[in-house]
C-alpha cells in the first residue's frame, strides 16, 4: 500500500466551542487522527467561549498534547470573538476554522490547501452551493429557508458575490488572517460576512471549495432570536 504523502505547509485549525461536553473529545480525536495522517506540522486551537457545562475541563485534560492549544474565556462573547482569538494566536501559514461537530467531510482541508497552492488565494471558503458539494444529511426546512433568505439579503444589501457566506469552513493565509481578524468587530454569527467584507475591501483573492455535509446535529443558531441581531449587523456592515 502506498504511503500517504503528508503536506508540508504548517496548518492551524481553530475550533470555537460552547457547551460541547458531549462531543468535543470525539471531535478532537477525529480531527487529530486526520491531521497526523495528512500534515507534517499542525496545531488545533480549541477556544472555549464561556461554556457552562464540563467542556473546558474536558479540553483542559488534553492540555499536554503537543498539537492542542486550549483557550478559554469566562464569559460567552460569541462565535466571532472566539474565532478571532484563535486566528490571531495561531502560528500556521494556513489557518482554518470549522465547527465543533466537524460538520463537513475533513477532506475539504486537503482540497483547500491544494487551492491555496494552485491558485494563490488569500482565502478559501466552503460553498455548499457548488456543483461538487453534497449534503449527505437532510437539513430542516426552516433552517434551510432561513439560510437562503440570509444569503439573499446579504448579497443584495452588501453586493456580495459569495453565495454561501455562512458556511462554517473557511481558510486564510497567515497574512490575510492577521489583516482581517485584527479588524474584525462583530462578535456574533454575522462575523462570517464581515470577514468577507473586509477581505473585499483589502482586495484579497477569495476562492471557493466544495464541501460535503456529513453531520448536522448541533447548530447553536436560534432561528427565532438570532436572525434579528444578525440583520442589524448587516446594516452596520453596509457602511464598511
Amino acid at each position: 500500500m502506498k504511503k500517504t504523502e503528508k503536506l508540508p505547509v504548517p496548518v492551524t485549525i481553530v475550533i470555537p466551542v460552547y457547551n460541547e461536553e458531549k462531543r468535543i473529545i470525539s471531535s478532537l480525536e477525529t480531527l487529530t487522527a486526520f491531521c497526523k495522517k495528512h500534515f507534517n506540522e499542525y496545531e488545533i486551537l480549541c477556544v472555549d467561549d464561556g461554556s457552562t457545562d464540563d467542556t473546558w475541563n474536558l479540553i483542559h485534560q488534553m492540555r499536554n498534547e503537543p498539537f492542542l492549544k486550549p483557550l478559554s474565556f469566562k464569559k460567552n462573547r460569541g462565535k466571532g470573538f472566539a474565532v478571532k482569538q484563535g486566528m490571531l494566536q495561531g502560528c500556521g501559514r494556513i489557518r482554518f476554522f470549522t465547527d465543533a461537530e466537524l460538520p463537513y467531510d475533513l477532506d475539504a482541508f486537503l482540497a483547500a490547501v491544494d487551492i491555496f497552492r494552485a491558485r494563490r488565494c488569500d482565502i478559501v471558503t466552503g460553498d455548499r452551493n457548488l456543483a461538487d458539494s453534497s449534503q449527505g444529511l437532510e437539513v430542516g426546512v426552516a433552517r434551510r429557508v432561513a439560510g437562503r433568505v440570509f444569503s439573499t439579503i446579504t448579497a443584495r444589501l452588501l453586493k456580495m458575490d459569495v453565495s454561501d457566506s455562512q458556511c462554517g469552513f473557511k481558510g486564510f493565509t497567515d497574512y490575510a488572517a492577521q489583516e482581517i481578524f485584527t479588524r474584525l468587530t462583530i462578535p456574533g454569527y454575522a462575523f462570517d460576512v464581515e470577514v468577507l467584507v473586509l477581505a473585499r475591501a483589502m482586495n484579497f483573492k477569495i476562492c471557493r471549495v466544495p464541501v460535503s455535509l456529513v453531520k448536522h446535529d448541533g447548530s447553536k443558531i436560534r432561528l427565532i432570536r438570532d436572525p434579528f441581531p444578525m440583520f442589524f449587523d448587516l446594516l452596520k456592515l453596509r457602511n464598511h
